[in-house]
């Protein structure tokens, strides 16, 4: 589409604070770090924060504050070209100097102009290293070593592709936000067309179910959506589930554990302890060892259920807090899918 002067001359000038409501982000990164265990930071393109960091690490943020070294050895914890020491690499991440890594994501609008940039991390990458491959950061750092390793112990550890799923989330997240207030304040009359909207739509589903997984460790799952014609549920996307039954699977609501959990509209936990006579008869799938089932909710109408489930093999058993925490995933992601 073609922008008009008018247009064209917002786009230029508008940036992240004139768009979104600040307090309203602030409680979606506080609740993505709250699900996620990570912190993070929202800058504009000169590095200044938008918002206050949410869950912000022992290490940072009370080890390393009144640190005289801190500013030399960690500066901002940004990349150079926001005013920090942080050198990106191609995967958008940079090294701090106890060897933590940030990863970051830009918020663009209509994918053109960057309007700030979401900061995630410090994050243990892969693994941690041993305690006494610790102290040089820590003496450098002007810390004990002891209480340098126990910050560390508790930051996340994850695998590289399990912090691509969450700053694909939040990214998706933060610029559908961004390109709906900036529609909305052009009065833009574009209309995306039905494919279009589902192929982002599956992204977003996609990007949701690896997240769920990297969270919950899970070993096996589905997202699926309904069809308010026929009051349907189908499978849209799946780990772990042959391809035979994703094409064939379709569940009537109010039938079968997916069916139920969307006719509730209520979360449902799984497991041999199970008392609820209701769902003990659905219980046929003995290599499952614990298993969660999630309504996706849009303005309290169920549009969908998330499956997750742990195997027998597994050391996983789901509990109220891995439901607790999965649903507020869930509620977060369908700010995006609302979108």
């Amino acid at each position: 589409m073609e922008l008009s002067s008018n247009e064209s001359f917002g786009k230029a000038q508008i940036s992240f604070r004139d768009l979104i409501d600040i307090k309203e982000w602030q409680k979606i990164q506080d609740q993505f770090s709250a699900v996620t265990d990570v912190s993070l930071r929202t800058v504009d393109i000169e590095g200044n924060y938008i918002a206050p960091p949410s869950k912000e690490n022992r290490l940072c943020g009370e080890l390393l504050k009144s640190r005289q070294h801190k500013d030399a050895l960690c500066g901002l914890c940004l990349p150079t070209f926001l005013g920090g020491h942080g050198v990106v690499d191609r995967n958008l991440s940079y090294c701090c100097h106890a060897g933590l890594y940030n990863f970051l994501a830009p918020v663009r609008l209509e994918k053109e102009k960057i309007l700030g940039y979401m900061v995630l991390g410090p994050v243990v990458l892969v693994m941690r290293k041993s305690k006494e491959e610790y102290r040089k950061a820590a003496e450098e750092l002007g810390l004990d070593l002891e209480s340098f390793w126990s910050a560390i112990l508790e930051l996340k550890v994850i695998s590289f592709q399990g912090v691509q799923s969450l700053i694909a989330l939040i990214k998706d997240v933060a610029e559908d936000a961004v390109e709906f207030a900036y529609r909305a304040k052009m009065e833009a009359k574009e209309v995306l067309t039905i494919d279009a909207v589902k192929s982002k739509l599956r992204g977003l589903l996609d990007i949701l179910l690896d997240v769920a997984f990297e969270i919950s460790g899970a070993d096996i799952g589905s997202i699926m959506f309904m069809d308010k014609n026929t009051d349907t549920l189908s499978i849209q996307t799946s780990r772990g589930i042959p391809d035979e039954v994703v094409k064939n699977t379709s569940v009537k609501v109010g039938e079968g554990i997916s069916g139920m959990a969307a006719e509730r509209g209520e979360p449902l936990l799984i497991d041999d302890d199970i008392s609820d006579n209701r769902i003990r008869p659905y219980l046929r799938r003995p290599y499952i060892n614990s298993a969660m089932v999630l309504p996706l909710k849009i303005e309290n109408r169920v549009v969908g259920v998330m499956n997750l489930g742990a195997l027998k093999t597994s050391a996983v058993k789901f509990d109220s807090n891995n439901l607790s925490l999965i649903n507020r995933l869930v509620d977060l992601a369908t700010i995006a899918i609302h979108s």
